[in-house]
Formats: C-alpha cells, sequence, structure tokens
C-alpha cells in the first residue's frame, strides 16, 4: 500500500472508554495524519455531518447519548458505502446481525488487538486506493483528451451522418457555432467533389473498428475550400458515434502548424495510449468488483507468516553480524597492541642510534685532533731531518 495515500486517510474514531481511546489514537496516529475522535455516538455524528472528507469509522457499540449501531445507522441514511467498524467487549448475535444488515464493514472484539485492527483498516484502504487509482487513470486519460481538442480539429458524428460536436478549432475553420451544431450533418461540410463511393469505402473501414486516416477536401458555410488531415474511428463498441481527430493541411496553414502535424503522425500512440488506459480502468473496476475480504484475510495470514520468517532470518543476521563485530573488535585491539609494541621497540632503537651517532661524532672529532698533531709532528721531524742532513754535510765537509 502507498505511504503517501494511507497518509491522505481520514478517520473518525468514537470511544467512550479514555484509555482505550488514548491507545487507538497513539497508534493510528503513526500511520494516518488526520484523526477525529468523539466520546459518544451523538458527538461522532456531528462530527462526521461537518467533515464529509472522513474515509473510515471505528465506533464502539455501548456508548451514552447514542450507541454506536445508532449511529451506524444515522449514517447509512446518507451514506450506505463508508467503511464502518465496530468494537466491543462481547458478541451479541442481534446486534451483530443488525449491523450485518447495516452493511457494517468489521466487527473487532475487546480487548483491541492493534494488529487486526490494522490488518482491517488496511483491506478497507485498499478498496479505497484502487477508486484513487481509478479516478487518476480517468483524470490522466481526460488530460491527453483535453490537450489534444486544444492543437487538433475535432468533431464527433453518428452513422448517417449527423454532427453531434465540434471544437472551437472545427467552429472556427467551418464558420458554424455551436447552435447550428445540431442542425449539420456530414454532407454540409464534405465538398461536393468527394466521390460518394469513397466516403461509403471509407465508411466500410471504421465500422470494422479500423482508423481511417486521409486528406480530405471541406468546405465551409461561406464555401471556402479547406483539406484536413484527418483519423477517424469508432468511440466505443456498441456505440453508434464516430471521432474525428484532424489538422489543417491547405498551403497557408503548413508552416503555422508544423506541430500539429507531428502531433497527427503520433496519433496511432495516442490512440493505443487511450485504449490501454480504458483497459486499465476496465481491469480496475472488474477488481475493485471482485474484492474479496475473506481471500485478503488469508493472504494477510500469509504475508504474516512470511514477516515472521523474515523477521526471524533478521534477527539471525543480526546476531552473526554482532559476532563477526566482537571478533573484529578483538583483532584490532590485539592489532593496535602489536602496534603499539613495535612503535616503542622503533623508539628505543632511535634513541640507541641518536646515541651512536653522537659517540662517533666525538670519535671523528678526536681523530681529527690526532690527524692535526700526527701531521705537524710529521711536519717537526722533516724539519729536523732536513737540520741534521745539513749539519752532516758540513761535517764532512770540515
Amino acid at each position: 500500500m502507498n505511504e503517501s495515500f494511507l497518509k491522505n486517510i481520514t478517520i473518525l474514531i468514537a470511544e467512550d472508554n479514555e484509555d482505550d481511546l488514548q491507545i487507538l489514537v497513539s497508534t493510528l496516529k503513526k500511520y494516518f495524519n488526520k484523526i477525529f475522535t468523539a466520546s459518544n455516538g451523538l458527538e461522532a455524528l456531528k462530527i462526521y455531518r461537518e467533515n464529509q472528507d472522513i474515509d473510515i469509522i471505528i465506533s464502539k457499540i455501548q456508548m451514552e447519548k447514542m450507541n454506536g449501531i445508532d449511529l451506524l445507522k444515522s449514517i447509512r441514511f446518507t451514506n450506505l458505502y463508508i467503511p464502518f467498524i465496530i468494537i466491543s467487549a462481547k458478541i451479541d448475535n442481534d446486534i451483530l446481525l443488525e449491523a450485518i444488515n447495516l452493511n457494517i464493514s468489521s466487527y473487532i472484539l475487546k480487548p483491541i488487538d492493534i494488529k487486526t485492527l490494522l490488518e482491517k483498516i488496511d483491506i478497507l484502504c485498499e478498496k479505497k486506493y484502487f477508486e484513487f487509482r481509478f479516478e487518476r487513470k480517468q483524470e490522466e486519460l481526460n488530460n491527453y483528451i483535453s490537450s489534444v481538442d486544444k492543437v487538433a480539429v475535432v468533431f464527433k458524428l453518428k452513422r448517417d451522418g449527423t454532427i453531434t460536436y465540434m471544437n472551437d478549432s472545427m467552429c472556427e475553420i467551418s464558420g458554424y457555432n455551436k447552435e447550428e451544431i445540431g442542425k449539420l450533418n456530414f454532407n454540409d461540410i464534405i465538398h461536393p467533389d468527394i466521390p460518394k463511393m469513397y466516403i461509403e469505402d471509407s465508411w466500410s473501414k471504421i465500422e470494422k473498428g479500423n482508423i481511417w486516416r486521409g486528406n480530405t477536401k471541406f468546405i465551409s458555410k461561406k464555401n471556402e475550400v479547406f483539406y484536413l488531415n484527418s483519423s477517424i474511428f469508432k468511440n466505443s463498441e456498441g456505440e453508434d458515434e464516430y471521432t474525428t481527430v484532424a489538422f489543417l493541411t491547405t498551403k497557408e496553414n503548413l508552416e503555422k502548424r508544423d506541430f500539429h502535424r507531428k502531433v497527427l503522425l503520433s496519433i496511432k500512440e495516442f490512440n493505443l495510449r487511450e485504449h490501454r488506459y480504458k483497459e486499465e480502468i476496465r481491469a480496475l473496476r472488474e477488481e475493485l468488483a471482485a474484492i474479496n475480504i475473506t481471500s485478503y484475510e488469508s493472504k494477510l495470514v500469509s504475508l504474516k507468516q512470511k514477516m515472521a520468517n523474515c523477521e526471524a532470518q533478521l534477527k539471525s543476521y543480526e546476531n552473526r553480524l554482532d559476532e563477526d563485530e566482537k571478533k573484529y573488535k578483538a583483532m584490532l585491539e590485539t592489532k593496535k597492541l602489536e602496534i603499539n609494541k613495535y612503535v616503542d621497540l622503533i623508539q628505543v632503537e632511535k634513541v640507541k642510534n641518536q646515541k651512536n651517532e653522537e659517540e662517533k661524532r666525538k670519535f671523528i672529532e678526536e681523530m681529527e685532533i690526532v690527524k692535526a698533531i700526527n701531521e705537524k709532528q710529521e711536519d717537526e721531524i722533516k724539519k729536523l731531518t732536513r737540520k741534521v742532513e745539513e749539519m752532516r754535510k758540513e761535517i764532512w765537509k770540515s
């Protein structure tokens, strides 16, 4: 069921027990936006008469001022079909029989099983939903027909040629007004040059359910010639009425009505769409007529079983997800400890490396000092060696 549709359903509740009323309202407000409440049948009847948009009525039987059965009787005087659900603490066969004769929708015992109530309301809303869809399809179909009527030349006629309808475009082109339509015949607007054999052959095709298409010569009230590119089809099976949808094809109008020609090219698609919508509307009508509360209740039981199975499966998935989450959480904690331990180890190694680098730097500095001392000593030794050589040479000379 479409949730946005349910939000538009209006419910009236008649219940004199404040606690029961609060439970009903708090539950139904989750699904429906508009809920009226009354503490007795008389108050409920007043609310109903002031709010004709109410879709479903839920009423207790035993109430002061006016009981539920009298409320049902009063409402049935003006509305035979509005869904009406009776709630009661006990079953009284006479009351139940009277309620059935008054076209009651459902009978629920107290204490109220909210799930059962919602199922009953859902069934009643489903019928209203089909009606809503039917109205929407009908409205859409009317919009399509209205759109074509605005851009095309449209007229309707009977088999004997009697004109029954002309849209504004056809009236303007032909020169006839709305008051003259009832006195017109097809022979008054078809040009005399068109052979009768051609017209009869066209009618023969149309009567067999075919769509006739062609470019035809017409004559206006002022004896002015105009051409229509027409599509003619029978309205409905069993009806003696035919519709012509056409567009002007005179030379001066070809440029102005290029859009009309494009619409004419898609007229087949329009007719198919119209036929499809009519079929959908017919199917919806049959579906509405064939709604069986018992079959829907059995379907609901089956759906409830499926829902229970789905909930059990969902619970199983949730448990499995919880187990997986715990397992992965433990794994993450373990990995986190390992990473912290590794980071600490890296930090220790980093400190050691820094200390070694410092010692290495000092060692290099000391080596540089030793190297400088060695170089200085080598220079002094070289100087002494030269002096010794010089002294040796002097001794040899002497």
